[in-house]
């Protein structure tokens, strides 16, 4: 069965998915509040979104749909959502 892909903007939480056999994080995926889950493929913005954990983004990028039901995205650029500044 082949895999569809088609450009999307998806807003969720970066959340660890994989980790080494030291405890890094070596895959992440974006969690949406619609409870889909989409694996962050490797690219040159993986490194820098895995700086947000746990933090609100979204992405604009290719969705894939893999045939044992998972999702994929390879992320073309994203915005942070709850950056907020406070002055103290």
């Amino acid at each position: 069965m082949m895999e569809f892909s088609q450009k999307m903007v998806v807003t969720g939480i970066i959340m660890p998915d994989d980790w080494d056999e030291n405890g890094k994080v070596i895959e992440i995926a974006l969690y949406t509040n619609t409870e889909e889950v989409y694996t962050v493929e490797h690219n040159s913005l993986t490194g820098e979104l895995m700086n947000h954990l746990y933090r609100s983004v979204e992405i604009k990028g290719k969705i894939r749909k893999h045939p044992d039901g998972n999702r994929s995205i390879s992320a073309h650029n994203y915005i942070v959502l709850d950056e907020t500044v406070e002055n103290e």
